[in-house]
């Protein structure tokens, strides 16, 4: 029987139209040659004509016994040649016909495959993820969908996987954005491992941690010494601060770490991780520069030299975060390059050189004045200072009066 023949046939007992049902998804009949457009026909074809054939082949084969003994069947050889003939008739298919491998560059959006962040995780692993569509492709699979009282061969619909036998992708049509993409288990979860909660991320929350801390013992510290100055009374603490020409800070100043702190965070959460970082960078270099400073009361003060300590490990840690925040993207690589000329450690005047830098820098790009950042500038200690204490006979390098900032 000739194809055509057999075309119509199926017709008459339902199967339904290739293109017809091609036409039932949007957009995907411009995916499909005339070629693949036959392939499915000859799929839908045959889940009506190749059960009609067998169960005729069943009926001839019971025809053609003679006599039974035990297991033993005797038919008649031609009626058993004909029985035979019938299931010539079938239409030849196998398990992945229907199964069509599509250009997934005409499937996907402009925008699928473009970073929505500045973050570097992002842009690497989108580049692993056209690697995995090169390789694996996406497939249009043709199935029969899921009924109660059975399948029925003249019903059928289409679907999209992630690889021939891969994850499905949930889309109504043959257009797929970003969400229906990542939304396979394969894709959604490198996500989640590569970008989320990969190395920019990881480095940017333990940061973040870090800082929290340190804005914690700089405050708790801070309100601990205003607490001792309310109980010994404003007679005894003036008198203290008058003899070793000291001032005691305001405790407004830790409110523009917190404000920094919080738009690092913001930015992270939008995710600018340029701007995070920036921020966090900045508020840590505040959270140094008010440690820096009520040490120095301290130690002006009568037995606040012990105390001063203290306040100073808070100071030294709020360093260590700020250079953790540098190395965290593409600032980096320059920081990295100062630490192999310089030696294993990285100097304060390096660092805060860089934090200027890479401030300056951002500013100039995002457009903003440096002074709304506002990173506290630092000046070097004359040789004979230990962490601010002067040796008698040298300078502060302040100049005269009392000191504040910003």
């Amino acid at each position: 029987m000739a194809r055509s023949d057999k075309r119509l046939k199926a017709k008459g007992l339902g199967a339904p139209e290739a293109e017809e049902l091609v036409a039932l998804v949007p957009h995907l009949a411009r995916l499909l040659s005339k070629a693949q457009i036959a392939e499915i026909q000859k799929v839908l074809d045959a889940a009506v004509l190749n059960p009609m054939y067998e169960d005729a082949y069943r009926k001839a084969m019971r025809a053609a016994v003679m006599s039974r003994s035990g297991g033993l069947v005797l038919r008649d050889r031609i009626k058993e040649r004909k029985a035979r003939r019938i299931l010539d008739k079938r239409l030849v298919v196998h398990r992945n016909d229907g199964n069509i491998r599509v250009d997934y560059t005409r499937m996907l959006t402009p925008d699928s495959l473009k970073p929505r962040t500045n973050n570097p995780d992002e842009a690497d692993y989108l580049k692993k993820v056209r690697d995995i569509l090169n390789a694996q492709g996406i497939w249009l699979r043709l199935r029969q969908p899921y009924e109660a009282v059975g399948r029925d061969p003249t019903k059928w619909e289409f679907w999209f996987s992630l690889g021939r036998h891969g994850d499905p992708i949930e889309t109504t049509d043959a257009i797929i954005d970003r969400e229906e993409l990542f939304g396979t288990t394969l894709l959604g979860a490198g996500y989640y491992r590569s970008v989320l909660t990969g190395h920019v991320q990881t480095k940017l929350k333990r940061m973040f941690a870090r800082f929290d801390l340190q804005y914690e013992n700089g405050w708790q510290h801070h309100m601990n010494l205003m607490r001792h100055r309310h109980e010994a009374g404003a007679g005894v603490t003036g008198t203290v601060d008058l003899l070793g020409g000291a001032e005691f800070p305001s405790f407004s100043i830790w409110k523009r770490a917190h404000a920094l702190r919080m738009k690092a965070w913001n930015a992270n959460e939008d995710g600018d991780v340029v701007k995070a970082q920036v921020h966090l960078l900045v508020a840590a270099s505040v959270v140094e520069h008010n440690a820096l400073l009520l040490g120095r009361y301290l130690s002006r003060t009568i037995g606040g030299a012990n105390t001063a300590m203290t306040i100073l490990r808070v100071a030294e840690t709020a360093g260590q975060i700020a250079e953790g925040v540098l190395l965290v993207t593409g600032v980096g690589v320059g920081v990295k390059a100062l630490r192999a000329a310089g030696g294993k450690a990285l100097t304060r005047e390096m660092r805060d050189e860089a934090t200027e830098q890479f401030v300056r820098d951002y500013c100039r790009r995002a457009g903003i004045s440096e002074a709304e950042l506002g990173l506290p500038r630092f000046m070097r200690q004359p040789n004979g200072t230990t962490i601010g204490n002067i040796r008698g006979g040298h300078s502060a390098g302040f100049g005269g009066g009392h000191h504040r900032w910003p």
